[in-house]
């Protein structure tokens, strides 16, 4: 799936589901993930499908309802994969050092795209961007 855009004319697409109360909500994230980036690079679809399985874990487990989570492609003359995993708690994340078991949730995410924090009433949201700039990555045409 892509949004179709017609040369340097900005678009976007988002896709998006609450997953508190989904017994399955990591597995139903990155089965999103991965049907929105369907036919694009291997490689950035698993990095895609890491970060919102790390962000979304995180968000169940230390967060509060209702958890969300939005992916959102932009294309244009810039195009970028935007994840961005919503609850209602105040508390922002905290990276561990990598070691410590269980505490590399944020630290993945990091080291994959770039993480931003959103305080926002009542709760916050977590956004990883994909900067995508080698146009082979974008799904083929066919």
């Amino acid at each position: 799936m892509s949004p179709n855009c017609s040369g340097s004319t900005p678009c976007e697409k988002q896709w998006s589901c609450r997953l508190d109360g989904d017994p399955y909500a990591v597995v139903t994230a990155r089965a999103l993930a991965a049907a929105v980036l369907l036919g694009w690079d291997a490689d950035l679809v698993e990095d895609v499908v890491l970060v919102t399985s790390e962000l979304v874990t995180n968000a169940i487990a230390h967060g509060a309802a209702p958890v969300t989570l939005a992916l959102t492609v932009r294309s244009g003359n810039k195009v970028a994969v935007v994840i961005d995993v919503t609850d209602a708690s105040p508390e922002l994340p905290v990276q561990d050092l990598p070691g410590e078991v269980g505490h590399f949730g944020l630290w993945i995410a990091e080291e994959l795209a770039r993480v931003t924090v959103h305080p926002a009433e009542p709760g916050k949201t977590v956004r990883a961007t994909f900067d995508v700039i080698d146009g082979s990555l974008l799904p083929s045409a066919s």
